[in-house]
């Protein structure tokens, strides 16, 4: 017994160590948030060129693993400094960090360092892989970039890239999510019981909160902002039928979340036809408002999650949770020579809810981390402060306390993000005016300019974006898509 006492506290002593040497290591007394809050502050003003040299910066000088989140701030917001080549390469780089973790075969390294600190540490000190809506609006806003330098090969490929991504995602999603649900049955945790039990808990009424803001028929890791630049791609560009029934597949589906939508109706028509479209038209696209952002909300978990066999009454966790900005500019106001009277885009994506959607999907996974750490982080705690029993009340005392407190600052949810994507893409389709120009005007806003068009150009893309109601509006580019 004696000897097993002494093993037990070596065993503790090894382990408390380890902790306090990853909670150095890891930085963890600089948070992600605390890192980029300079560029935060820069990106809300409108401050773009500044807050691109800020997460430049934070992408060559800041931690390692969350180079791939760095890299797309980068490159979303050097797009809308104007340098485009800069963004080119940021959004390059983080698609190579993505294809370092994934592969081509959705293949990595199992890393037992990052798995133990994952569990262990903070779940910031992972790194950072990006989500479905992040890898999707990289392959779009990378397409966009190329289509601005007339690269229309390299946008093509960038389209068919965030299909990819959708399907890849759904794989890696399944593999987590059985992953999670084995390692929370070898420990007593009951996630199916707990999440869509009758039981009525907080983290339930969390949960219901976040599908509360996805209307019921948006699909899963639909962004129909991407699907309709994809469509217009082959149907503006197509010269073959198998380019237009490209087109009409996507429209397909768009037609049906939108059945109102003339403009998409229409365009659906066009595509089922098979020819190229004669008519010259502009669609302006409005990128307006933050996405939502990630807080931090603790929970204490009922025992309807855990096992009959499991001692533990309640586990403490700490869990992201979704914070929508209100602060946006509702529309644009387009005018031509060609129009009665101006028209006003309207939403085509709801990053809200494409973002939510996807949240609420990968809840589990994210609660089957958190109690993982929890219960690793307490079974330390529960032998640290056995092995101390024997001794003076002091050495309790400083052991139980100095445990205690590095748990509870280890316990912190992963609030990372891509913060620069908006928080809707409006649009609208106006035939091209004869001038070539359009006037555009915010609404409840003062916002006015005039955009001059490609004058050889059948078909034009112009880009808009508003970070919020009180920023300056932003034309970034006028696209052309044409055979």
């Amino acid at each position: 017994m004696k000897l097993f006492g002494k093993f037990k506290f070596v065993l503790v002593q090894r382990a408390g160590l380890f902790l306090v040497a990853v909670f150095f290591c890891h930085g963890c007394v600089s948070s992600h948030y605390d890192r980029s809050e300079n560029f935060q502050f820069s990106w809300k003003i409108g401050d773009y060129k500044s807050a691109a040299g800020e997460a430049e910066q934070l992408s060559q000088n800041g931690p390692k693993r969350d180079r791939l989140l760095y890299k797309l701030e980068e490159g979303s917001v050097k797009r809308l400094a104007g340098d485009l080549s800069g963004s080119v390469d940021a959004l390059e780089e983080a698609s190579a960090e993505y294809d370092r973790w994934f592969g081509v075969h959705l293949e990595t390294e199992a890393r037992v360092s990052e798995a133990f600190t994952s569990v262990l540490g903070s779940a910031e000190w992972k790194p950072y892989k990006s989500r479905v809506y992040e890898r999707v609006m990289m392959r779009v806003y990378q397409a966009l970039n190329y289509l601005q330098l007339d690269e229309i090969g390299r946008a093509r490929a960038e389209i068919f890239k965030s299909r990819q991504a959708i399907e890849d995602s759904r794989e890696i999603w399944k593999k987590e999510l059985q992953s999670a649900q084995s390692e929370m049955k070898k420990k007593g945790v009951d996630l199916d019981q707990g999440i869509n039990g009758q039981e009525e808990n907080l983290l339930k009424s969390e949960r219901l909160r976040i599908r509360a803001m996805v209307p019921s028929n948006l699909p899963e890791y639909v962004n129909p902002a991407a699907i309709y630049l994809e469509s217009l791609y082959f149907l503006r560009t197509g010269t073959q039928r198998e380019d237009f029934d490209k087109a009409a597949f996507s429209l397909r589906q768009l037609a049906s979340l939108f059945p109102e939508n003339q403009s998409i109706q229409e365009d659906f028509l066009g595509a089922k036809k098979g020819t190229p479209q004669p008519e010259s038209v502009t669609y302006v696209f409005f990128e307006t408002g933050r996405a939502p952002v990630r807080v931090e909300k603790r929970f204490d978990l009922p025992i309807v999650f855990f096992a009959n066999q499991s001692r533990i009454p309640y586990l403490g966790i700490a869990l992201p949770s979704l914070k929508t900005n209100d602060q946006f500019l509702s529309g644009l106001r387009i005018n031509a020579t060609t129009l009665d009277q101006p028209v006003q885009t309207k939403v085509l994506a709801d990053m809200d809810a494409i973002v939510a959607k996807e949240f609420d999907k990968d809840y589990p996974i994210e609660l089957s981390r958190a109690i993982s750490g929890a219960l690793v982080k307490g079974g330390i705690q529960y032998l640290a402060t056995d092995s101390v029993r024997s001794e003076d009340d002091t050495t309790r005392a400083i052991v139980g306390f100095g445990i205690g407190l590095l748990a509870h600052a280890t316990t912190k949810a992963d609030l990372r993000a891509w913060t620069t994507l908006p928080k809707q893409i409006q649009f609208c389709k106006i035939k091209t005016p004869k001038d070539k120009k359009l006037t555009l005007s915010s609404v409840g806003a003062t916002f006015k300019k005039e955009v001059a068009l490609n004058p050889t150009a059948s078909t034009n893309l112009v880009w808009v974006r508003s970070v919020s109601a009180h920023t300056p509006v932003k034309v970034v580019g006028v696209l052309s898509l044409d055979p």
